[in-house]
């Protein structure tokens, strides 16, 4: 690989991300929002240093690329007819992430990651600082998180009183199998990236279960599970009504 074959990848990679974190939004898929600006600033230089070398090399006339392609050459031979002013072969497949981003742009993690992580049970989420607070009835849904829901569950269980028998609630996920009778709704939490997410999953009883790994927005009420065990992760739902949605565009919470 020469220089400017290297100069080139390095623009397409930085342009490859520029792609995916300001016109695409794909990079949620990957990272917390909050990474952004750093993304975004990562590209931009590795676009510079790119356009930098790329400028250098084609100042270059040909006789003085030549003179230092013969000195580079007498320097760096090792006398096994190797020469050291290109790179290995094998560095094309630098190119490789670059085009997996622009053709087949992998997806957010999903129902496959969630029933394999069985084992990584989430912890629930602390409270705000001022607490859930108590839920009062007012004949509609209220719309919850995962994360606040699988907290107050665990409240509930541990003998605290904050509403939430007393409530319908509505939950976002996609759906996946449970073992233990009904099906369950999950979405990842993300701590930084992809790579440490966890499940928030609740089991959701009644509704037929829809197509797995379909988002959907399910309304229902909290019920005890038949094993209570907070600290176990398990969490059910007594789904009330179903509704398919798109997947929104942060899959993670």
């Amino acid at each position: 690989m020469t220089r400017a074959a290297q100069n080139l990848l390095l623009i397409v990679l930085g342009a490859a991300v520029v792609w995916i974190t300001l016109v695409t939004d794909e990079y949620l898929n990957y990272v917390k929002p909050g990474f952004r600006p750093l993304l975004a600033a990562s590209a931009v230089a590795v676009i510079a240093l790119g356009a930098v070398g790329l400028r250098r090399e084609w100042r270059d006339s040909p006789d003085d690329a030549h003179q230092e392609h013969q000195g580079h050459r007498e320097t760096h031979d090792d006398g096994h007819g190797h020469d050291h002013g290109r790179g290995p072969r094998v560095a094309w497949l630098l190119c490789l992430p670059a085009l997996a981003i622009f053709v087949i742009a992998p997806p957010a993690l999903g129902s496959f990651t969630a029933e394999r992580d069985t084992d990584r049970v989430a912890a629930p989420p602390p409270p705000p600082a001022e607490g859930f607070g108590r839920l009062v009835p007012t004949g509609r849904p209220v719309d919850m998180t995962m994360g606040e829901f699988i907290g107050r569950s665990f409240e509930t269980q541990s003998g605290l009183s904050n509403g939430l028998p007393d409530v319908q609630v509505r939950l976002t996920g996609f759906v996946g199998a449970a073992r233990d009778g009904g099906w369950r709704l999950t979405r990842l939490k993300m701590s930084c990236c992809a790579g440490d997410a966890i499940p928030f999953q609740v089991t959701v009883h009644g509704p037929a279960r829809p197509s797995k790994g379909a988002w959907v927005s399910v309304v229902g009420t909290w019920m005890p599970p038949r094993a209570p065990d907070p600290a176990g992760g398990a969490h059910d739902l007594r789904g009330l009504a179903v509704q398919p949605v798109k997947k929104p565009k942060n899959p993670y919470e």
